[in-house]
């Protein structure tokens, strides 16, 4: 029994988890790295992707082996780095050792928000609005003044909570540092932004001897910590399915167009405001194939506004005339407005003629019944109308061979000669076909985009027989 216990004593010292932090207290913006360490021959982390609400922005994994009294076990330390801007609980994690679960004891933070630094280095922020709607964009403007020579500039990027954040300026002298930022807000709510927080590196000269009897001197890298100021910003919600911003819609397409002739109708919205939560913009039109390409978006800044142009193309192939029906948006730009397109009336020309079917009439015999003679006679008659009815579909079959054959040789020669603009029009009635929708897609980039995707004719022939009656 003694054996045993010494024997089991190690293999006890040896499973064990600990978890530590960097700092138990710290400044909102720093970085918290929180260390889970365990010791055991199998050891299984949990799965972390947040840490009381925090995203983590990195990890680490570092392995040692230890020999402990003759044993040797594994040693591994996981890191996560988080950016905590109040005051958390770093929650108890469960690590399996070995088939068995350890537990870590949560640890309390502090997070302190700094005041501004005052001095030969100074970082100040500014917001163009502070009184936002949903979705309208503003301009974070960062300034950095600083004392000449300064080696190292590292700016915290801001990161805030409910806003999309993108740098658009930046810019340095030997005193000043500027950077500039779009935000646009993803929620309405009422938000702080900043502190930020950023690092000056400085060249110190040392004496690496501490004695001045040594007359020699090393210049070092150190950096010094600096803090913007606040601000507050208020963000208005605006109603339901609008947008917010100032916009003008238009839609252009041809009014006469040939039968089965592509028509492309081109939609614009010009203006300033929330490109980014543009709806997808659809057309219905009954009878008609329509195929719609990617939207692209050019858009800038404008008066500290984000400005441009949405573009969408729909082609259209009909073999009737037809109606675009108008295309509407929902503005708000502090007012609810509804703004749309034109109807745009489309003529084909050579357009099929658009039968109604007749009901069927039934008649009532009020004559005598007919005798055997005429009987007889009835009975040739469906006999020869027999005839001619099974004669009339070989005709047909025979006759859709022959123009089977010619729309296979007609539509597969066209492919073969078509150049890239004349292969799309060729390929939209197909666009249902997933294989052809990829090939279109891949023309109308190399088409506008000057994109250069390799186009096999050869394979777009074999997916049309494989997809069509077309053989």
């Amino acid at each position: 029994m003694k054996k045993l216990i010494l024997f089991l004593l190690p293999l006890l010292l040896l499973a064990n988890v600990s978890v530590k932090v960097n700092k138990k207290e710290l400044t909102k913006g720093e970085e918290l790295i929180i260390t889970i360490t365990a010791t055991g021959k199998d050891i299984k982390f949990p799965q972390i992707n947040n840490i009381d609400g925090y995203n983590i922005i990195g990890t680490s994994l570092v392995s040692n082996i230890e020999v402990i009294n003759g044993a040797m076990s594994e040693s591994l330390s996981k890191s996560y780095i988080i950016v905590p801007d109040k005051n958390l609980t770093i929650p108890s994690f469960s690590v399996i050792i070995d088939g068995k679960v350890y537990t870590t004891k949560p640890i309390h933070i502090i997070v302190k928000t700094p005041k501004q630094t005052k001095g030969d280095y100074t970082l100040d922020i500014n917001l163009s609005k502070k009184n936002l709607y949903l979705g309208q964009s503003a301009i974070l403007d960062v300034k950095l003044h600083y004392k000449p020579p300064v080696e190292s500039i590292q700016l915290q990027k801001p990161q805030i909570k409910g806003f999309l954040v993108q740098e658009i300026l930046k810019t340095a002298t030997d005193t000043e540092a500027e950077y500039k930022f779009l935000i646009t807000p993803l929620k309405s709510g009422e938000f702080t932004i900043g502190p930020l927080m950023a690092n000056i590196g400085i060249l110190v000269k040392e004496n690496p001897f501490n004695d001045p009897f040594f007359n020699l001197s090393v210049s070092s890298l150190k950096y010094k910590t600096i803090y913007s100021n606040q601000i507050k910003v208020k963000v208005n919600p605006i109603p339901n399915d609008s947008v917010y911003g100032d916009f003008k819609i238009s839609l252009k397409a041809k009014n006469i167009i040939n039968a089965g002739e592509p028509n492309t109708a081109i939609l614009k919205v010009e203006g300033c405001g929330d490109f980014n939560d543009l709806p997808d913009f659809k057309l219905d039109i009954p009878n008609t194939t329509i195929y719609a390409s990617k939207a692209d978006t050019n858009i800038s800044i404008v008066d500290n506004e984000l400005c441009g142009t949405y573009t969408k193309k729909f082609t259209i192939i009909a073999d009737n005339d037809y109606t675009i029906p108008p295309i509407k948006l929902k503005e708000y730009n502090g007012t609810l407005n509804v703004i749309s397109t034109n109807p745009i009336k489309v003529k084909v020309i050579g357009a099929k003629p658009i039968t109604t079917p007749k009901p069927p009439v039934t008649k009532t015999s009020t004559k005598p019944t007919k005798q055997h003679t005429e009987n007889k006679k009835n009975y040739y008659e469906y006999a020869i109308y027999l005839i001619l009815i099974v004669l009339g579909i070989g005709l047909g079959y025979f006759i859709s061979k022959i123009t089977s054959k010619e729309k296979k040789d007609d539509i597969f020669s066209k492919i073969k000669k078509a150049d890239q603009k004349e292969l799309f029009n060729l390929l939209i009635p197909y666009s249902d076909i997933p294989e052809i929708k990829e090939i279109l897609q891949k023309l109308e980039e190399n088409i506008y985009k000057g994109t250069n995707h390799k186009i096999n004719k050869k394979e777009i022939i074999k997916i049309i027989k494989k997809f069509t009656d077309i053989k």
